[in-house]
This record gives structure tokens, C-alpha cells and sequence, in this order.
């Protein structure tokens, strides 16, 4: 968002003093200032639908947000439910690809040394 460069603050319109002329105020004096205040009005208005623009763009990214991480918590539920009967037990069963893996080389060296380990006994 840009910044916009406000020439007023409340203050000053309250404080403002027009010169007195004939029965009234000098007209060019008011219309000048009231051409400031307009400006400052339409700076605030610009400012004011940058600033609400940018905070519902925001708003739609959280709830975009929000939806994800609800997915996401929703496959974390079904994943929890898929592995939740791996127990220590499994372990175990990990311990055995282990020993696969050493059979394997055992056997490899083997059929290395010529002998055959399907007709150990």
C-alpha cells in the first residue's frame, strides 16, 4: 500500500480561523481550505479501501489457511489410524530384514566359493 501525505489533522480544522471580510469570511480563503479538507478526505477514503481490500485479501488467505491445516489434521487422523497398530513389535520384524540381509551375503559368499547353500542340510 502506498502512504499518502495528509495536510490536516482534526486539530488543525477545529483550530482554523477564517479572516473576517465584509459580512462574512474572505470566499477564496474558505474554498482553499476546504479544498485541502477535501483532498485529506479523499486521501483518507483511498487509504480507508487499500487498507479494507488489503485486510479481507488477508482474511480470505487465513481461512484459505485454516482449511489446509483442517485437511491436513483430517490425514494426519487417517494416517494415525492406517499406523497405529505398529507396535514394538514391528521392531522385531526389522531385526529379521537384518538377518535376511546377512543370509543373503552369507549365501553370496558361498556360490563365491563354489559351494552351493540350498544343499546344506
Amino acid at each position: 500500500m502506498e502512504t499518502t501525505n495528509i495536510s490536516l489533522n482534526a486539530n488543525d480544522i477545529l483550530q482554523k480561523v477564517f479572516d473576517a471580510h465584509g459580512k462574512g469570511y474572505d470566499p477564496r480563503e474558505v474554498d482553499s481550505f476546504l479544498d485541502i479538507v477535501m483532498a485529506d478526505y479523499q486521501a483518507f477514503e483511498k487509504y480507508y479501501k487499500e487498507s479494507r481490500d488489503y485486510i479481507m485479501s488477508l482474511e480470505q488467505k487465513l481461512r484459505k489457511i485454516h482449511e489446509a491445516k483442517s485437511n491436513q489434521e483430517v490425514e494426519l487422523a487417517k494416517y494415525k489410524s492406517r499406523l497405529g497398530s505398529i507396535k514394538d513389535e514391528d521392531e522385531a520384524n526389522m531385526g529379521n530384514i537384518d538377518l535376511l540381509d546377512r543370509i543373503n551375503k552369507l549365501e553370496a559368499a558361498l556360490y563365491k566359493l563354489g559351494g552351493d547353500p540350498s544343499s546344506i542340510k
